[in-house]
């Protein structure tokens, strides 16, 4: 089984990416708000083809469950919503740690089973370039973007509210 070990740094605080890492998985997991049609994609260029578009495949993810110690991760498992078969089945986590007092770093691990076994594996290592992977390092870099969104979101808010209700004491 291919695995993958992948990480990207946040400019933002660990502890609210965590909280905002866990309501973006359990989103996607639930198919609500913004992620409810969440799909992993690959720009035709990674594929050796003229970079005109992209690739998105639909995906779920189910078994959600976060673990706090001894490391910040949030296990699941990821398919393909339909023609499962067709594509890789992902097993694996995320997870924030801090790296300063206003940076963290977010991480993705697992492995994948790509269909049709060895056939499959030398498919995705030489026609497909590593697809499974560079679309996993995709989700990554989409996640990571929605977690410092989200996290900057709520921290103007906070502002707002301190700026507004704690004037004049």
């Amino acid at each position: 089984m291919p695995q993958v070990a992948l990480q990207r740094s946040l400019s933002v605080p660990a502890v609210p990416a965590r909280s905002a890492a866990s309501s973006i998985m359990h989103a996607i997991e639930e198919q609500r708000d913004d992620w409810h049609e969440f799909a992993l994609y690959l720009n035709f260029g990674s594929l050796g083809f003229p970079d005109v578009g992209y690739v998105a495949v639909p995906v779920k993810i189910e078994g959600v469950n976060e673990i706090l110690d001894p490391r910040h991760e949030i296990r699941f498992t990821m398919r393909a919503l339909r023609g499962a078969e067709a594509f890789p089945t992902f097993n694996g986590a995320i997870g924030v740690d801090a790296t300063g007092p206003s940076n963290a770093q977010l991480w993705l691990a697992g492995d994948y089973q790509v269909p049709a076994h060895g056939f499959g594996g030398i498919f995705d290592q030489t026609l497909a370039h590593g697809a499974a992977k560079k679309s996993l390092d995709n989700m990554l870099n989409e996640l990571a973007d929605a977690i410092e969104a989200r996290v900057q979101q709520r921290e103007r808010a906070n502002a707002r509210y301190r700026l507004i209700f704690n004037t004049g004491d």
